[in-house]
């Protein structure tokens, strides 16, 4: 999907300052629409919101190479502790292919992380925006 001509970049910034929970967070508030380009070494996810919440998702390296796709691809954007993203404000089309919420993305991905070793930056992170 590419960005429309009527779309436009409403806010950018470094994970190392804003992780990827408090941006999903802040989306869900404010009940925006558009997408999130996050960008992690070779990594970019692209997040697709409508009316707050994702309803796409796609994880892919550089290449276009080893794609990940719906909520499995919040997921391991969520495990992301460095990198960069902006995010652009469009209507987005489609279907929800997600079909859950942002706070349950949330909370799965800090269960998740909770069940394997090494993820203490995005528990650390999602306990403090979640509880």
């Amino acid at each position: 999907m590419r960005k429309r001509a009527n779309s436009r970049s409403v806010l950018r910034g470094e994970l190392d300052n804003v992780g990827l929970p408090t941006l999903l967070t802040i989306i869900e508030m404010e009940r925006r629409s558009g997408m999130l380009v996050v960008a992690s070494g070779r990594r970019v996810a692209r997040l697709y919101a409508r009316d707050g919440n994702v309803i796409r998702a796609e994880v892919h390296n550089e290449r276009g190479h080893g794609k990940r796709s719906g909520a499995e691809a919040v997921y391991e954007a969520l495990s992301w502790c460095h990198g960069h993203f902006e995010l652009w404000q469009q209507e987005i089309d489609g279907q929800d292919e997600v079909r859950v919420t942002n706070t349950f993305l949330l909370m799965e991905a800090a269960r998740r992380t909770d069940e394997s070793a090494g993820g203490a930056h995005i528990s650390t992170e999602l306990s403090t925006i979640i509880g």
